[in-house]
């Protein structure tokens, strides 16, 4: 595996939440946390190789975006 997997689920994570937070607060805190446990369930069961770190480090990008949010929202 790539050194560099763990930046990647973060952003990845950090991502997510991003694209879901127009539709509020739980949908951006449990958006990446649902994508990224579909995405290691389908790593598990084709590829036999799954990693829950892999699914923690998308649950710490989401949390770190939600956290941001919530300290600095953004208001017009």
């Amino acid at each position: 595996m790539a050194r560099n997997t763990k930046m990647i689920h973060f952003l990845a994570g950090m991502a997510c939440s991003a694209i879901a937070s127009p539709f509020g607060i739980a949908a951006a805190a449990l958006a990446p946390v649902m994508l990224g446990f579909a995405k290691e369930m389908h790593v598990h069961f084709f590829h036999k190789n799954a990693n829950a770190a892999n699914l923690a480090w998308v649950i710490a990008g989401a949390a770190t975006f939600v956290l941001c949010l919530r300290l600095l929202p953004l208001r017009q």
